[in-house]
């Protein structure tokens, strides 16, 4: 683990953050288990990644809006702070910074237009806590309630981890 996780409180604001940005998709839930000699304690956590799309500087037709409004779902594109190597033109690339701070910043979209990367929208990260592994809390007790929670937003992927290994559910 990296030292986010390495420090005393890792159910910390901070330790959630790194710990999303380790995840891929865009919308998932996470459920961290641990409790070695001690009571088990477990954090449950939904992260959703979207792209906002950015603001016309001229005027323009109205985007179409999707149901949630003007934030459509994450597409598929590259996630790294370096730009790809040579891009097919209209790719996309998510410009990641590691960033730890209380309030985090937008990351750009860059598309690329064959000849340079211009600005395609931004991302927008929500992590959502369920649990915040401040209780006793075992491994099942804490994957029935993401369970539950995925079945009210139709998410389809649990990740799990138990103090030795990832795994999903």
């Amino acid at each position: 683990m990296t030292s986010a996780w390495n420090e005393s409180d890792i159910f910390s604001d901070i330790a959630v953050r790194h710990l999303q940005s380790l995840i891929t998709d865009p919308l998932c839930f996470v459920v961290v288990t641990l409790g070695a000699g001690q009571e088990p304690r477990s954090l449950v956590f939904r992260r959703v990644k979207q792209m906002i799309p950015p603001v016309p500087i001229s005027p323009s037709p109205t985007p179409k809006l999707t149901p949630g409004g003007a934030i459509s779902q994450f597409p598929t594109m590259t996630v790294s702070p370096v730009a790809p190597v040579a891009p097919s033109v209209g790719q996309l690339w998510h410009q990641t910074v590691v960033r730890l701070e209380a309030i985090p910043k937008l990351d750009k979209v860059l598309r690329w237009d064959g000849a340079d990367w211009v600005i395609a929208g931004l991302v927008r990260e929500v992590g959502s806590v369920m649990k915040q592994g401040m209780q006793v809390c075992d491994f099942q007790q804490a994957l029935a309630c993401a369970h539950e929670y995925a079945r009210w937003i139709d998410c389809e992927f649990i990740y799990t981890y138990d103090g030795s290994t990832w795994g999903n559910a």
